[in-house]
């Protein structure tokens, strides 16, 4: 006898394999978490590109550069990874922030084949300013909790970011080539 194989639809419809279903409820909360700080999030990325940075650079590009802050300098692979575009609109995005004095591109010297894309002091400028923004936004969350109440705070974080990095490993493991 053959198995039946569910469709997308009923794929969604099942429970989390082994998970009851109240502890769905668990991970609403985790969920919300995650829609308010990136609401937020994006709306001081947007607020701090209509204020400084409108004139200069367009705003996708704008968004583009602040999510590859973190993994400069890199190479063009690591761009299409962290922007998720493919590899020609990854080149033209490297082009366009080369062009708005914002990266620069140069051969790696370990490598001829390789480019190495990094921060030019305007972008890396421009980042800073930004990161900074950012910082101050999300220490204001912050203002009226007691000491104890960040400390969890800064646990719960650090648990989730475990959980991620091994999700990510993990995920890295299973599809590599």
């Amino acid at each position: 006898m053959t198995a039946k194989r569910r469709t997308k639809k009923e794929n969604a419809a099942v429970p989390l394999t082994g998970k009851p279903e109240d502890q769905l409820g668990r991970i609403d909360v985790f969920k919300k978490m995650c829609r308010m700080l990136e609401v937020r999030r994006r709306a001081v990325l947007d607020a701090a590109w209509r204020e400084y940075y409108a004139d200069e650079l367009p705003q996708q590009q704008f968004i583009h550069l602040m999510m590859l802050r973190f993994s400069l300098p890199c190479n063009l692979a690591r761009v299409m990874e962290v922007t998720g575009l493919s590899s020609a609109g990854a080149s033209i995005l490297v082009n366009k922030l080369v062009h708005f004095g914002c990266l620069l591109r140069y051969d790696d010297p370990a490598d001829r084949r390789n480019v190495i894309i990094n921060f030019t002091p305007k972008g890396a400028e421009m980042c800073s300013a930004v990161e900074d923004l950012l910082n101050r936004y999300i220490f204001s969350y912050f203002d009226n909790c007691k000491e104890k109440e960040l400390q969890e705070i800064e646990d719960a974080s650090r648990t989730i970011c475990r959980a991620l990095d091994r999700s990510q490993q993990d995920f890295e493991m299973k599809n590599r080539p």
